[in-house]
């Protein structure tokens, strides 16, 4: 799977929902949003259900694979020049509505659609889009077995364009899924991963691929070109034969189809398209997992309430805060921004920083920003410049000239409210070269009509 930089999560300490969610599809709870309608006229709806009632009292990982395995065949295809009754008479669907398969064959699918519907909350013309869908697979497979529930999805559900993205400096997926780390085996080229970050929460590192404890249901991670650089494909074990060294996993994005698939450790060749080398050196790590708790909620502050940024800048942003938990999620007004703040974006010892290529399309103006912690969440208020068109008067660098820009100024004048410094150039109305009462007083009276231009 052909990657942006990826990002890992940290998260040391497991979540515990109270007990292994049993999850109810009933007819209301399978909506536009977590089923589309041709999807629950397929087969593969059909072989959910019945795998899903099938294993009720199985543990979340058994539950995970029989879910991996119900969609076995599962192919995106592209309506154009295609009989459209045909294919889904051959057990095909098609989810979006126009042409979406790109070179790879891993145009829109089911599972991207209910990523973006569903969790990035996108609307019916835009949630259709061509990703690698590996991980969202599995990440799909998750939640119909139970895993998450509704609110610790959006928390930390982790696709490929998706929530959440955070270290960047970071390639590994292995923390993006909240995995306790006692559960967790990394082999030895994965572990110049585990220090870029400083992460010291690690537990069965330096693991010989041959000695991991693979089991049905756990969580296989690969680097397919065997250099360890990156972890780029994430599929779901389904057996592993001691004796002869084949793994066997259910995987998605394969080729654009959800199929199962094996991998002889022993054997030296050309795997999935890269090079000639032996199998065994294509894992990276591997995950299981069972249930998880949210951590005990808290206050989390930061020394300034208000974050200004301005377009012309030649860099982003940073934000210093208390914190020592792991960021999953950062919403801009209200709106969740995890598919666009995703990556340039660090958080590293409670210092966040967003690089100036995410926030070019913010609009000048005042920004609510809500960061989302394991264990908290902290709202600021983001204000965007643009310091060669701000308007003289603006004191707020809201975009407009208002009431509220002589109330700023009163409110400064009176050590109420302290003016940043971008505000006092546009809060200089009468442009002597400071601020007082005078500039209130101005802008007063430009907005009733006494003058005319600030």
């Amino acid at each position: 799977m052909r990657l942006k930089r990826l990002i890992g999560i940290l998260t040391a300490t497991a979540v515990i929902l109270s007990g292994i969610i049993s999850v109810s599809f009933s007819a209301s709870a399978a909506d536009e949003y977590r089923f589309s309608e041709e999807y629950k006229g397929s087969p593969y709806y059909e072989k959910l259900m019945t795998a899903l009632e099938n294993t009720q009292d199985s543990t979340v990982m058994e539950r995970t694979l029989a879910v991996a395995l119900s969609q076995e065949g599962y192919a995106n295809f592209a309506t154009e020049g295609y009989d459209l009754d045909l294919a889904r008479a051959e057990g095909k669907l098609w989810t979006g509505k126009e042409l979406r398969m790109n070179d790879n064959l891993t145009g829109n699918t089911e599972y991207t659609r209910w990523a973006q519907r569903y969790l990035m909350d996108r609307d019916e013309e835009s949630q259709y889009a061509d990703y690698d869908w590996c991980a969202i697979f599995v990440s799909w497979c998750l939640y119909q077995a139970g895993y998450y529930s509704d609110e610790a999805l959006k928390k930390y559900f982790y696709s490929y364009d998706a929530d959440p993205r955070i270290f960047f400096d970071a390639d590994s997926w292995i923390m993006s899924y909240n995995l306790d780390q006692h559960k967790v085996w990394y082999v030895p080229k994965a572990h110049h991963k585990l220090d870029a970050m400083n992460w010291n929460t690690y537990y069965n590192v330096d693991v010989d691929p041959y000695e991991i404890p693979y089991r049905p249901g756990g969580l296989i991670f690969f680097s397919w070109d065997t250099s360890g650089k990156y972890f780029n494909h994430v599929a779901i074990v389904v057996d592993y034969d001691e004796e002869s060294h084949i793994l066997t996993y259910s995987n998605g994005n394969s080729d654009g189809v959800v199929i199962t698939r094996q991998i002889d450790f022993d054997t030296v060749e050309e795997f999935r398209g890269q090079k000639l080398a032996q199998n065994s050196e294509r894992i990276m790590a591997y995950a299981e997992y069972d249930t998880f708790t949210p951590l005990e909620q808290r206050e989390i502050t930061c020394d300034q309430t208000e974050i200004f940024w301005d377009k012309g800048s030649d860099s982003g942003l940073k934000i210093q805060t208390d914190s020592e938990s792991i960021l999953a999620s950062v919403y801009m007004d209200d709106q969740y921004h995890g598919s666009i703040i995703e990556s340039n974006m660090v958080f590293h010892e409670g210092l966040l920083s967003i690089g100036k290529s995410e926030l070019v399309n913010l609009a000048v103006g005042h920004h609510k920003m809500k960061l989302v912690f394991d264990d908290g969440e902290l709202e600021l208020k983001l204000i965007v410049t643009d310091a060669e068109n701000t308007k003289i008067g603006d004191a707020d660098l809201d975009g407009s000239i208002s009431v509220l820009d002589a109330t700023t100024i009163q409110k400064h004048l009176a050590s109420i409210k302290y003016l940043a410094p971008p505000q006092r150039t546009p809060a200089d109305a009468d442009k002597d070269g400071s601020v007082t009462i005078l500039d209130a007083t101005r802008i007063q009276k430009h907005l009733a009509g006494l003058i005319e231009q600030l």
